[in-house]
């Protein structure tokens, strides 16, 4: 048996104990069903997240009740004994902190719906009106997006805390189960000493003069931009030192975030402190059985103009969140990130110099550990300046939220570009094809199914042909380079046979080897190494494409043919049970690249003229099935782009001998003693070459054509000097004789 039968013989074998040997395992006993793991803390989170926004949609009163229910004594939250002497705060319905709306898709109207939490004056939960939630499996179930979720265990996303301004460098932030401990445990983790713990307190809610707790806002046009409505919420507090906080939140239409405004007041004495803002959290993973981001903390910074951007995975918070931490420049924002989506804050304006900065430190918080370090919950704390603030002096901070997809145009408001670009590349100049060539090639090309589309009556585009005509334009921009490395490799291949010779002939001098096979490449003009130019100067091109594939925001969910989201493997099937290395689902797409790689290779390959040689070539068979493993994961519109561009090749070669006009590189015979090679093989004539000749066969047979050819060459009786006597005898022997008529024998 060859070794490549008992290869694919070990794959097969393989496969189908991937495939079924747990499940004859279980059928004979010898291993239990398997169960589903329990849900971690985060996925529990989440779950509560969804419960919770189906319950405040039900819950959300009339406006004609909102104002009783504001006021029934019943629903006040129970205080704790710290806050006995403080004035009694009305609990406000969830139903009357909601900004934004759901209902409106529209370009111009709002984009988020923002829930906004009494106690802690926070963020409990954003949902975008834009995009919709994760597909389950292949559906799509058609929910809002979830940007930021409320997480029970810890402070709602925005809430403040209040310390002493000789607190830096203070431990993490505690979870509310862990503050409820300390009060009733003197072993249990306390929160740090002297902080007001304005992220658990109930605010009040400061209603307008109409009683409403939601008020409209209108900002009119300025700058070429047409005017907007909004809205906002006052919360109002006073911390156990004195200092009156208030927190507004404003919510404007078209727009992918919010503003924060903090305003620090002191009526009657001077005080100092800093402030701890908790940054937005609880984004969700997606696709976390075939992401490569899960969730990343970032940080923007500056230092005299220029700009810098730091990125930590989930796992290395989860290790050791001390290694997160920004301290020695200005921040210019910071926050958590998924594959497609961001959730930042960024202070308003954007501070230049250590002068103008309001944060002295910004560090990672790790939520909740996963098993799956990787899949960790993580966030970000801000902690402030010292502020000092007095009768005659108030201090007000701003911040801006954004929450929404990672895209140029939406992050530019808020100085965070760099998000939108993949940073895990290892080629410096990939990002930025990606940004400037292939982001905007691709949006042109979707651009131009789009109006084909229209031409039939369609409404939208089509990402998966925009992908296919994306990847011809650019294989025909890089065709002279294709050419050239595919005209190389071909005369490679044909002058393989005197390869061979002169290995046979000078095997035993290497020395001499080598210097009459550079000799025969020379002569034919072939470099050897020149194949790998056009492949070296497309690599780039071809990151940049993969890195735009894989964060584009328009394949979200875009289908083609049986893919329903060309942003995730094209998830054929389901398997019937989780298989080690490829999950739950059956992927065809990768199998098809492979399918194609194999029959390139197999038709373009050069025969092997050397052990070496042979066995390279059958190293990268079978690493090409191993290519199906490690690339099974990858987006279906990377897997449209890989099967595109290898047919493309794969028709380049094909008609590259139609195109060249060129006989194969031989040797001369002269040259025949000097390397040991052979005479060319004469080219054989092509189809349309072998049937023109074979008309003119034809017509030879036929007395009109001779005629026409004797008139042509002399006329009749004459002789032509250079035409032989031969052809003037057979005239004169055929002249008087009756001739054929065309049609008859």
């Amino acid at each position: 048996m060859s070794n490549e039968r008992r290869f694919a013989l070990f794959a097969v074998v393989t496969f189908g104990w991937l495939v079924g040997g747990q499940y004859l395992l279980q059928a004979l006993g010898l291993a239990s069903a398997t169960k589903k793991a329990p849900a971690n803390v985060a996925k529990a989170a989440e779950d509560a997240a969804k419960k919770a926004f189906d319950e405040k949609k039900a819950e959300r009163p009339k406006p004609d009740e909102a104002q009783g229910v504001a006021k029934a004594k019943d629903q006040l939250a129970p205080e704790k004994k710290a806050d006995a002497d403080k004035p009694k705060v009305a609990l406000v319905p969830p139903g009357e902190l909601v900004m934004g709306s759901l209902a409106d898709k529209s370009p111009t109207g709002y984009h988020l719906e923002v829930q906004l939490e009494q106690k802690g004056a926070g963020v409990d939960s954003v949902f975008s009106s834009q995009f919709d939630a994760d597909f389950e499996a292949r559906k799509n179930p058609h929910k809002p997006l979830a940007l930021i979720r409320r997480d029970t265990a810890w402070p709602p996303s925005l809430a403040l805390t209040l310390s002493p301004p000789d607190s830096f460098g203070q431990g993490a932030p505690l979870p509310l189960a862990d503050r409820e401990k300390a009060e009733n445990e003197a072993d249990a983790p306390a929160a740090p000493p002297s902080e007001d713990l304005l992220d658990a307190q109930l605010w009040e809610v400061v209603r307008d003069n109409e009683g409403r707790a939601v008020r409209p806002l209108k900002r009119d046009a300025e700058a070429g931009k047409p005017a907007v409505e909004g809205q906002a919420v006052v919360f109002k507090t006073v911390a156990d030192n004195g200092v009156v906080v208030t927190k507004t939140f404003r919510l404007w239409q078209a727009a992918d975030g919010f503003e924060v405004e903090l305003r620090f007041e002191s009526p009657d004495k001077e005080r100092s402190f800093v402030y701890n803002l908790f940054g937005p959290h609880g984004i969700l993973i997606e696709g976390d059985w075939y992401t490569t981001t899960f969730r990343d903390v970032f940080f923007g910074t500056t230092d005299k103009g220029a700009s810098g951007l730091e990125t930590y995975s989930a796992d290395v918070v989860a290790k050791d969140p001390a290694k997160a931490t920004s301290t020695s420049l200005p921040l210019r924002f910071t926050g958590i990130e998924n594959q497609y989506f961001a959730i930042l804050a960024a202070p308003v304006p954007t501070p230049k110099t250590q002068e103008e900065r309001l944060e002295r430190e910004t560090k990672a918080v790790l939520l909740h550990r996963d098993p799956a370090l990787h899949k960790s919950d993580v966030g970000v704390r801000i902690t402030s300046k010292p502020v000092v603030v007095g009768p005659n002096l108030a201090h007000t901070h701003t911040f801006n939220v954004f929450a929404g997809p990672k895209t140029s145009e939406a992050l530019a408001p808020y100085g965070a570009e760099d998000l939108a670009s993949y940073r895990k590349s290892w080629i410096p100049a990939a990002p930025w094809i990606a940004r400037v060539l292939i982001t905007p090639t691709l949006s042109f090309t979707y651009k131009i199914t789009e109006v084909v589309g229209k031409f039939f009556g369609g409404s939208r585009g089509n990402a998966g042909v925009a992908i296919i005509l994306l990847t011809l334009m650019v294989k025909m921009m890089m065709f002279p380079l294709g050419r050239k490395q595919a005209l190389m490799a071909q005369r490679s291949q044909q002058l393989q046979p005197y390869l061979k010779e002169i290995q046979e002939k000078y095997k035993e001098d290497k020395e001499r080897l080598t210097k009459e096979t550079f000799a025969l490449y020379k002569k034919h003009g072939v470099n050897p190494v020149s194949g790998c130019l056009p492949a070296l100067i497309q690599l780039p091109i071809f990151v940049g494409l993969w890195q735009a594939l894989n964060t584009s925001i328009s394949l979200r969910h875009a289908p083609f043919l049986w893919i329903n989201n060309l942003a995730a493997p094209d998830m054929l099937f389901k398997f019937p049970f989780e298989i080690t290395f490829l999950g739950w689902w059956f992927n065809l797409l990768p199998i098809i690249v492979v399918a194609v790689m194999l029959v390139q290779t197999k038709l373009f390959s050069p025969p092997a003229t050397t052990p070496e040689a042979e066995m390279q070539q059958k190293t990268m068979k079978y690493m090409m099935v191993f290519m199906a493993v490690m690339f099974y994961k990858v987006p279906a519109g990377l897997g449209l782009y890989f099967i595109t561009s290898s047919l493309w090749s794969i028709g380049e070669r094909l008609l590259l001998p139609k195109i060249t006009h060129e006989a194969p590189p031989a040797p001369d015979k002269g040259d025949e003693g000097s390397n040991g090679s052979a005479p060319a093989t004469p080219k054989p004539p092509s189809g349309i070459a072998k049937f023109w000749t074979r008309i003119l066969d034809e017509a030879r047979k036929d007395p009109t054509y001779r005629k026409m050819v004797d008139d042509r060459d002399g006329g009749a009786g004459s002789k032509s000097k250079d035409r032989p006597n031969g052809a003037n005898d057979r005239r004169d022997r055929d002249r008087g004789k009756p001739r054929a008529r065309p049609g008859r024998k």
